[in-house]
């Protein structure tokens, strides 16, 4: 496991706690997730951001650290100077496009791709942004809301009341996505959604490593820890114990204050 920390911190106005951790689970020998996280050190936003990587020969691996490097670079690069929504959807782009340019010159990782959600924000306002099954969370007094819609040939099903959500959680192909960054298809547009984001409020990131084995139960308590960096690493330890069949991403935000 490895694990990461920040804090975005506006003296009694603002301050924002992350954590993130990252394993291979207990079925994979390699892990093809990625994760990173930057505080607002004067560059006027925090990021936080999960890929799950897909694809032989370890190209996953290669395809989620090139959409984690390639989209928190162009964020940086050009946040104030693009509107957000439209930032985030050129960010995309170019995390795919490099994706499969990387396919193209090298034979053996033909086909890779990843998964990617990210929270982009701005003092209370975050935007969440994502092409695949990779999820975001807020709890909050009220319970735990997913932010995030599947894109997932089952997810489709669902939404045109052909299946019920009870049926997607055990269907056989849940796991089939309809977006993603790279794979050659050309389909990693973003979804993009913007929410406020009140003190007391707690979001996480995961991949499916994570929200695949976990109830939504047992998610809301585990992000509900005392301390971010405990959530972080509990999540983690909790989805091994329920077999860890895949790698395994999560990141916490709290707002504090």
């Amino acid at each position: 496991m490895y694990k990461l920390f920040k804090r975005t911190h506006h003296p009694g106005t603002l301050e924002v706690q992350m954590a993130g951790a990252c394993d291979p689970g207990r079925a994979r020998d390699h892990n093809e997730d990625a994760i990173t996280i930057q505080e607002d050190d004067g560059r006027g936003y925090y990021l936080a951001l999960v890929c799950d990587g897909m694809g032989g020969h370890n190209a996953g691996e290669v395809a989620s650290a090139l959409a984690v490097e390639t989209i928190s670079t162009y964020v940086e690069q050009n946040f104030g100077q693009i509107e957000t929504n439209l930032l985030l959807e050129q960010a995309f782009e170019r995390a795919s496009q490099r994706i499969d340019q990387q396919a193209e010159d090298n034979p053996d990782a033909q086909g890779m791709g990843c998964t990617c959600v990210l929270i982009l924000g701005v003092r209370d306002q975050i935007w969440v942004a994502w092409a695949g099954d990779s999820r975001a969370y807020a709890v909050t007094e009220e319970g735990i809301f997913q932010l995030s819609t599947d894109h997932t040939v089952v997810q489709e099903l669902v939404d045109q009341d052909l299946i019920s959500p009870e049926q997607a959680a055990v269907h056989p192909y849940r796991g089939r996505i309809s977006r993603c960054l790279g794979h050659g298809k050309k389909k990693g547009a973003p979804t993009i959604r913007q929410f406020e984001f009140p003190s007391g409020t707690n979001l996480m990131l995961c991949s499916d490593g994570l929200s695949d084995v976990l109830p939504d139960h047992e998610l809301m308590m585990l992000i509900g820890q005392r301390d971010v960096r405990s959530s972080a690493r509990r999540l983690i330890e909790a989805a091994n114990g329920a077999g860890g069949p895949d790698n395994i991403s999560a990141i916490v935000m709290r707002r504090v204050v």
